[in-house]
């Protein structure tokens, strides 16, 4: 039930913003109720809207005698009397009641000059009714009053076909066969039968709905099983979005085909279309939900977990454009200007994104993550300071769990600011190490541990060849550094940490192999009485220095 509720909220939502921005915008909104503009006939007939609602209002009443002042005056010499007028003014409601739709009448032009572009002279309106085998369509027409004032009648063509039509309506032989209690009396203008029969309809729509949505189900089920795919049972009471439309537009249908009020309709249909915004929402989140799991399932079997976020966030997106189109859909249904909705929607909006810069900052942080696929649900990462494994990537935070196995919830408008460290997109990890040989081993002695080292490095299947080396660095403080450069061809960290193991101990191998030895950090003390230098050395190095000097002079034969 959390689900429905939430929608139902945000439909809600949407319809009371739409409606107070109707009611606030100035320029935009309908005039004020306060200051009506002084009507030029007392029945307000100067509108095609006010000439039928005032028809329907005094015909409810039973008022005929007011109703038949909305008709046009016959033009022959056949006048009919005052009862034959009033008997086609209670005829012609019942007509309306069942041959004209209520979002004809939410059509209808508030404006003396009638609609100018439906193609009809300009003193001619027409009220579409339903497109059947008996179809009625009312005519308006403008003319004259007795002072010489412009209205709009029913005309007498559309007057003349009234008995006919009436004479073929659907209902007129069940109300001959109901008792007289329950046609006569009326409740809130309309007769108890229909009353009655509203409220019967309610629970045989909604079981005709169920049986509707249970054969769907049904012939789902057998094709998955028919194609060897995992089925679920069947519950055969089930109320869900799709049972709730059906039973809903079933219902509306019945409430048409009785011929009840017109002017109740519109009211039952303004609540219908709430009704169906809701259903609407709700069935939308629930299909994008079941499509949405579907893709998710898939891609995990696939290994593809980093496109699981865009699903996500596709799916959340939709949900959201779904509940603003079907809002807006349902303002303009209920009669609500759509511009001033809009125009209040982002009034509303650019007041909450002055508030809430930093929540869209991290909206569209978490867009760009996604879009630009630099973290993938999965990833081993470092974020700033941060490092672990993304778990999450929502549309305000990304979710990281660390080496410590906590949860570190950051904002993706820092991770779209900080340095980001992708450890999963590595083709090869670096393998660099430092050996430290003895100062005491004859050069020979050092080139012969090199190039065994360089032997083990190249009969190793996971290091690459082509960027490997092994190089005499430098002479350090208290050892020769001989420096191993090699990457590992594997992505895996654990995987690398166990080749690089087998690869060190190969090494220290071959040092052993080679009998050299590993310098330790140690100061040794040396007394001796013999010479650092070679005497025929040093003599050598003065005569070479001296013939330098003294371009003239022999210099010496080296040692």
């Amino acid at each position: 039930m959390a689900l429905p509720c939430r929608m139902f909220s945000a439909v809600l939502l949407v319809l009371v913003v739409g409606v107070a921005a109707e009611a606030q915008i100035p320029g935009i909104s309908s005039p004020s109720p306060t200051s009506p503009p002084v009507p030029v006939d007392i029945l307000g007939r100067e509108t095609p809207r006010g000439t039928v609602m005032g028809f329907l209002r005094a015909a409810q009443d039973e008022n005929y005698p007011v109703a038949i002042q909305y008709f046009q005056r016959p033009a022959g010499r056949h006048r009919p009397t005052a009862d034959e007028e009033q008997d086609l003014a209670a005829e012609l409601l019942a007509v309306i009641n069942q041959k004209i739709l209520a979002s004809s009448l939410d059509g209808l032009s508030r404006d003396p000059q009638g609609h100018l572009d439906d193609g009809l002279p300009a003193d001619q309106e027409i009220v579409a009714g339903v497109h059947d085998s008996s179809a009625f369509n009312i005519l308006l027409v403008r003319t004259d009053d007795d002072r010489g004032n412009k209205i709009w009648l029913f005309s007498r063509q559309t007057l003349e076909a009234v008995p006919e039509v009436y004479d073929a309506l659907q209902f007129s032989g069940i109300e001959r066969r109901l008792p007289s209690y329950l046609t006569r009396n009326r409740f809130i203008y309309m007769p108890l039968w229909q009353w009655l029969a509203i409220i019967l309809a309610l629970p045989l729509a909604l079981a005709l709905a169920s049986i509707a949505v249970l054969f769907l189900r049904l012939g789902r089920r057998y094709y998955r099983m028919a194609r060897g795919k995992p089925v679920t049972p069947v519950r055969l009471f089930h109320v869900g979005p799709g049972t709730l439309l059906l039973a809903a537009f079933a219902h509306y249908l019945f409430v048409f085909m009785i011929g009840a009020s017109i002017v109740y309709r519109q009211y039952y249909r303004r609540v219908l279309w709430i009704f169906f915004a809701v259903a609407a929402c709700w069935m939308v989140a629930r299909v994008t939900r079941e499509v949405s799991t579907l893709a998710i399932r898939r891609l995990t079997a696939s290994g593809r977990m980093g496109e699981r976020s865009v699903v996500s966030l596709a799916r959340r997106v939709f949900n959201i454009l779904a509940f603003i189109v079907i809002g807006l859909i349902a303002l303009s249904t209920l009669g609500v200007n759509v511009t001033a909705a809009l125009a209040g929607l982002g009034i509303g909006g650019l007041a909450i994104g002055l508030g809430a810069q930093k929540t869209f900052e991290n909206l569209l942080g978490g867009i760009s993550i996604i879009t630009d696929r630099v973290l993938q649900i999965g990833d081993a990462c470092r974020i700033g300071d941060q490092r672990g494994t993304v778990e999450d990537i929502g549309l305000r935070s990304t979710r990281l769990r660390t080496e410590d196995r906590t949860v570190v919830t950051i904002p993706n408008g820092t991770v779209a600011n900080v340095v980001l460290e992708n450890l999963r997109q590595r083709d090869k990890i670096l393998c660099r190490q430092t050996v430290r040989l003895r100062y005491d081993l004859a050069p020979d002695h050092i080139r012969y541990s090199l190039e065994e080292i360089r032997s083990v490095l190249k009969h190793n299947e996971h290091v690459e060849d082509s960027t490997s080396r092994v190089r005499l660095l430098r002479f350090a403080e208290w050892a020769i550094e001989v420096e191993i450069y090699a990457y590992i061809l594997v992505r895996d960290f654990p995987e690398f940490l166990a080749i690089q193991e087998q690869l060190l101990l190969d090494v220290v191998d071959s040092i052993e192999r080679t009998g050299a030895a590993v310098a330790l950090p140690s100061q040794a003390t040396l007394v001796t009485k013999d010479a650092w230098i070679d005497p025929e050395k040093e003599r050598a190095a003065k005569a070479a220095i001296g013939k330098d000097r003294d371009p003239g002079g022999k210099a010496m034969p080296a040692p």
